[in-house]
């Protein structure tokens, strides 16, 4: 169906390469991306306090983008052609809710909400998923739905919430349902919000047969996916920077501390999506291992991302912490999905109790 081409080569790494129709999406997602959202209207969008790029986003949908991640048939690219996808607007810094929108239409057509989906794949619908952290929970009270969210990826531009409570139950509401309150959170480049809720169930759609843990794993590797774009457009422009600017006479690149950190962030990169492309290829497969994997990649991106973005900011001197630089932006972006995913620490509990779980299982 989706499966990317994934295996072992001859030296037994394992290597990952995308099918013809993941490759045409890449390149199309691409090529309207960078027609659609260079650096001035990324800029323009950044000085609008809760903007989202709506034209691009339309775009995209109109060519089918949202359909064919979303698509649990024959023609859908999955997860490895959705990261694929992120990893390119992560890139360019795409204001839009592609990741939200998408992993969230992959649990509701789990739960068999056709209509959903169909609106999601047309770009008349976005959604986010709302997922409470160890700060935050949301408990169902009887017929009511209490609790908060502390940080929402993107949700100024949706206009649906698929938020999990404490049990691990998905609800789906408009995000316009009476009782549920959003609040911008004043640090924000991706939109996100903070939520509140005191919502009665009954104006919310309850997922049936789907849980939390599909929902964040897949949710762990859209994230990281538009991190590893970020990440690796930060790198390769620090490169270049790099080596056209001159101290005393001589490049910046041409100095031993400048190359060694340069490297160790272009290495942090390729970890970061090793890790994100591997959890991407496993749900496809439908691995059991998929939620340790996607796990693995949040890890790297709350570690590697940040010292990525840290270095790229710091090579570029003091136009590096500029608001108004694009370096600056991609800092922010990627350091605002590492507190969405969560501290690298508990990420690395989780994991360990994932592991000992299972060794203690076998």
């Amino acid at each position: 169906m989706k499966e990317s081409q994934t295996g072992a080569d001859d030296t037994g790494e394992m290597t990952f390469h995308p099918t013809d129709l993941q490759a045409e999406l890449v390149e199309l997602v691409a090529t309207i991306v960078d027609k659609q959202s260079g650096d001035e209207r990324v800029a323009a969008l950044d000085a609008e306090a809760g903007s989202w790029d709506e034209a691009l986003y339309a775009s995209l949908a109109e060519a089918g983008v949202l359909g064919a991640v979303i698509d649990d048939g024959e023609d859908g690219l999955g997860m490895v052609g959705l990261s694929l996808c992120l990893i390119e607007t992560g890139a360019r810094l795409a204001r839009i809710p592609l990741a939200g929108s998408a992993v969230t239409a992959l649990s509701l057509a789990e739960a068999g909400l056709s209509d959903e989906v169909e609106a999601i794949a047309s770009g008349t619908l976005t959604a986010v998923p709302a997922l409470p952290s160890r700060l935050h929970s949301v408990a169902r009270n009887g017929d009511r739905l209490q609790g908060s969210v502390g940080i929402v990826p993107s949700g100024a531009a949706a206009s649906h919430l698929l938020i999990a409570d404490n049990t691990g139950g998905l609800w789906f509401a408009p995000k316009e349902t009476p009782g549920l309150e959003v609040r911008a959170t004043g640090f924000s480049y991706d939109n996100d919000i903070s939520v509140s809720l005191d919502i009665s169930i009954e104006d919310c759609r309850q997922l049936e047969g789907v849980g939390r843990d599909e929902l964040e794993g897949r949710w762990r590797t859209a994230l990281s996916a538009v991190a590893v774009g970020a990440c690796r457009e930060a790198v390769a422009r620090t490169a270049k920077y790099t080596s056209e600017r001159e101290q005393f006479g001589k490049p910046l690149s041409s100095k031993q501390g400048v190359l060694h950190r340069a490297a160790d962030a272009h290495i942090d990169t390729e970890c970061m999506q090793l890790t994100t492309m591997n959890a991407a290829s496993l749900y496809d497969a439908g691995d059991a291992g998929a939620a340790r994997a996607a796990l693995e990649a949040a890890w790297w991106t709350a570690t590697g991302g940040s010292r990525v973005v840290h270095a790229t900011q710091h090579l570029h001197g003091g136009m590096g912490a500029d608001l108004d630089n694009h370096i600056h932006r991609f800092f922010v972006l990627v350091r605002e999905i590492g507190i969405v995913l969560g501290a690298a620490d508990a990420l690395l509990e989780e994991l360990g109790c994932d592991i000992v779980a299972h060794a203690r299982e076998e």
